[in-house]
């Protein structure tokens, strides 16, 4: 009976022990990709190893994407990896330049490998580095960034042309622009020298009668920046305009501007408050004489604005309000609200909202005289208003399997 006994504890030692061995199953993954730069489809063709989910609070990982321009014309796209639930705390932080000569498939592969090596880093964490095979690959034709010698000094020129038409028996469009752009950005100074003319023609036919709308217009912007500190920038403004459609035939605009930022500008990837500050002057010359019987004029005018940008998990906010007076009478002014609004309430419903508002009060161009019904079907002149507005409202309601990361582009439909 002892011998018995014995020998059955011996055999629940040796089964414990076995079972101690045995490696416990590891836990799945599930990602939350959240990137309009990103080929979805392109990344879960690639990816097959990977499980995506379309609801960030059952993701174990948020996946955020956003964007800059660079001074040469590129975009850089900065993506943090935010971890969730048990991973939380557990953030990682890459970044990709996109040259300006890249095709969207040469950006879509670099943004992949960003999103392989992050979520490697995970894999790594939770001891699930058996699910996959790394093959590395060196790419010869890459110099290191230390040897390359810039010979344009960071200065970097941009020429666009283009021209569009449509023709039919009783109409004909047509219509031609050119842009040109120079910049030069560092990180202490920027400055950006561009020009851009635009003319558009319009032919109406109605028996034998021919009607026309021919508009043009043309503007030359240039500035300089300057880095005060990482929250204050100091920048000078010059600008020539001109534009058939507003009656002005001239506009020269000369201003300085100050502005704080509340966020350090090495996070504006992520979060932007800025509140700015501008006093200059504008001299006009117009096409006709106006409802205040001016041929020309010098105005001196102050203008204040906020804009607030966020890219947070929960959704993107892109808002400004700018408010601006002449000093000749402040009765004189604009208040414009432009705000770009998408928020995820819940797991399956989120709404996005836009907006563009403006009070005005400052129209000093507008021509003398009444405008004719050619002139107000065809938009031939601006037409006093005291507002302006405009915007979109929409909801997005998606319920169903959440773990489906199957790609299958058979037989596409042609809608």
């Amino acid at each position: 009976m002892t011998k018995s006994i014995l020998l059955i504890g011996l055999l629940l030692i040796v089964v414990g022990l076995t079972a101690q061995e045995r490696p416990e199953p590891k836990k799945q993954l599930y990602f939350f990709l959240e990137c309009e730069a990103c080929d979805f489809t392109f990344v879960r063709q690639e990816l097959e190893f990977v499980s995506f989910v379309r609801d960030p609070k059952l993701g174990d990982v948020h996946i955020l994407s956003s964007e800059s321009g660079t001074g040469s014309g590129g975009r850089k796209h900065f993506i943090q990896f935010i971890g969730m639930k048990s991973l939380e705390g557990q953030n990682f932080d890459y970044e990709y330049l996109a040259e300006p000569s890249e095709t969207d498939d040469e950006t879509r592969k670099g943004l992949l490998k960003l999103i392989q090596a992050g979520i490697l880093q995970y894999y790594s964490i939770t001891g699930n580095m058996k699910q996959v095979e790394i093959n590395l690959e060196v790419n010869s034709d890459i110099e290191m960034e230390g040897l390359v010698k810039d010979t344009w000094n960071l200065w970097v020129f941009r020429i666009d042309a283009g021209s569009f038409f449509q023709m039919e028996e009783t109409q004909n469009k047509y219509s031609f622009s050119t842009e040109m752009r120079i910049d030069k950005v560092t990180e202490a100074w920027k400055t950006r020298l561009e020009g851009e003319y635009q003319t558009d023609h319009e032919n109406y036919y109605d028996d034998d009668e021919k009607i026309l709308n021919n508009q043009s217009q043309a503007e030359i912007n240039s500035n300089y920046i300057k880095s005060l500190s990482p929250h204050w920038s100091g920048g000078i403004f010059g600008s020539y305009s001109s534009r058939t459609y507003m009656n002005i035939k001239n506009l020269y605009e000369f201003a300085p501007g100050l502005e704080y930022n509340i966020f350090p500008w090495d996070v504006s990837n992520r979060k932007i408050f800025t509140f700015r500050y501008q006093a200059g002057l504008r001299y006009y010359n117009y096409n006709e004489i106006t409802i205040y019987d001016n041929l020309s004029e010098l105005l001196f005018y102050e203008e204040l604005s906020l804009n607030l940008e966020l890219v947070q998990p929960w959704g993107t906010v892109e808002t400004s309000l700018q408010g601006r007076h002449y000093f000749h009478d402040f009765s004189k002014n604009r208040l414009t609200l432009d705000s770009e609004l998408s928020v995820r309430l819940t797991k399956q419903f989120s709404v996005f909202f836009e907006i563009e508002a403006q009070i005005v009060h400052d129209q000093l161009y507008l021509p003398k005289g009444d405008a004719s019904l050619e002139d107000i079907l065809l938009e031939r002149r601006k037409q006093a208003t005291t507002y302006e507005l405009g915007g979109q409202v929409g909801f997005r309601f998606t319920f169903g399997s959440i773990y489906n990361s199957v790609v299958n582009e058979r037989l596409r439909a042609n809608y």
